[in-house]
């Protein structure tokens, strides 16, 4: 399709149809009124959440007592929901006053609509940034240990930092700014060219802090699940908070990274193909929308994240009580394991005989015996009586077929019912457990008596 371009803002086609640069104008072209519904509703639902995230801060700084800042070292450290949300609060002034400006076609310079169109967006971007930053330098004076596993220097953390939300301000707002002065000059060819500068290095950007959220958010994670369950005295109504805690971190990592994908391929689109999607309308207004309200559904995420609480999470169905029970059992069993391995002092076979030995005795006893509730299961699972099991070597060979003997023997007699041999199998391994077994078994060649 032939162009007919003498303004840089409004594109017109070889049948006398212009089109609007949606950045920097809303008047004038076939898109119009679409465009104008769409910045009024931009501009309702920026200052929307320009209040629920201001009643959101004034409730953590004044009910919670959060500050802004962390004081306790040399530099002051951003906080990551606190910077989060004063970083949003700008982001979504300057996204409105942008929609005010182009539904009343006021300030009609189009250098400074060029400007203002992208000063908005660092902002957002600072916002992630802090996020990512502010946990790791939480996780510097909650934990010396899981933040020397992440990153052991925090000068690394605040030369990064500073970098990743400084250079979008020089580098994106700079070109900016220059494809704004070139439009107004009529140069069409120098101010694209900026224009493709300026989205070329948000795909630079946006690659660097997505890839890096990602992967710190979910290591992030690990190393807080690591930590937390290796940590004594954990209960049921603890996991509940850590998995809610986790919960609320993936949310924000997840939403923060969906968001800066959607924004990276909708910005290298831009660059690559202005002219042919600026002089197709649905592909335009398309485009707009996208980018429009990316911002507005990635802070309406980051905000349930937030004011997510146990209840609100049970009756969404995101945790349940069966997370909490299946990890309170499983840390049982691990402690079980390495209270048995501290206790031995024997070689590694014997330490893997007695625990496998305990392991699989807790579970026959809780699938067999109907009599055992649950409750004596779970306090049998905890405090095992292992103190009666004294280990004794006698050191002597032993064949490979005496290697296959077995704690118990099974029934000689085929014919015998299903229920007694079960029951005989509980008795073997109550016995084993809860008194001195009457048989021996054998391991790397040694035999061990309880």
């Amino acid at each position: 399709m032939d162009v007919e371009q003498t303004e840089f803002w409004r594109i017109c086609d070889d049948k006398g149809v212009c089109h609007c640069d949606w950045r920097l104008t809303a008047t004038g072209c076939e898109e119009e009124s679409a465009l104008k519904i769409m910045y009024i509703i931009n501009a309702v639902a920026s200052a929307f959440l320009t209040v629920a995230v201001i009643i959101i801060l004034f409730r953590r700084s004044y009910f919670q007592n959060q500050t802004l800042l962390d004081r306790r070292s040399i530099i002051p450290r951003p906080k990551p929901i606190e910077t989060m949300a004063i970083f949003g609060i700008i982001f979504h002034i300057l996204r409105m006053i942008h929609a005010i400006i182009l539904v009343a076609d006021g300030v009609p310079n189009v250098a400074f609509r060029s400007f203002f169109f992208e000063f908005g967006w660092p902002f957002i971007f600072c916002a992630v940034s802090c996020y990512l930053f502010g946990i790791a330098h939480t996780l510097a004076s909650s934990s010396k240990i899981i933040y020397e596993n992440w990153v052991r220097s925090p000068y690394i953390i605040d030369g990064a930092f500073f970098a990743i939300i400084s250079l979008p301000f020089i580098s994106n707002v700079v070109c900016a700014i220059a494809a704004g002065i070139y439009a107004l000059r009529a140069d069409i060819t120098l101010a694209a060219a900026f224009t493709r500068a300026t989205y070329y290095l948000w795909v630079f950007h946006i690659a660097i802090l997505s890839v890096l959220i990602l992967y710190a958010g979910l290591r992030l994670i690990r190393l807080l699940r690591r930590h937390f369950l290796s940590k004594p005295g954990t209960t049921p109504e603890d996991l509940e908070k850590f998995h809610l805690g986790a919960l609320k971190v993936k949310i924000i990592i997840m939403t923060a990274f969906c968001c800066l994908m959607v924004f990276m391929v909708i910005v290298i689109l831009y660059a690559s193909f202005r002219t042919e999607i600026t002089t197709y309308m649905p592909y335009n207004f398309a485009l707009a929308v996208v980018t429009t309200f990316t911002g507005v559904i990635g802070t309406c995420g980051i905000i349930f994240a937030v004011i997510l609480d146990p209840r609100i999470a049970s009756l969404s169905g995101l945790t349940g009580s069966s997370s909490g029970s299946a990890e309170a059992t499983a840390m049982s069993n691990s402690r079980l394991s390495k209270w048995v391995n501290n206790r031995s002092g024997v070689t590694t076979g014997a330490t893997s005989g007695v625990t496998s030995g305990v392991t699989s005795g807790i579970t026959t006893i809780g699938s067999v015996a109907p009599g055992i509730t649950s409750s004596e299961l779970a306090k049998f699972r905890m405090h095992p009586p292992l103190e009666k099991i004294s280990i004794e070597m006698d050191p002597v060979p032993r064949t490979s077929s005496q290697l296959q003997r077995v704690e118990y023997s099974e029934p000689e007699s085929h014919t015998q019912s299903r229920v007694e041999e079960d029951q005989y199998q509980y008795n073997a391994m109550t016995s084993t457990i809860r008194a001195k077994p009457r048989n021996a078994f054998y391991a790397d060649g040694y035999s061990y008596h309880a």
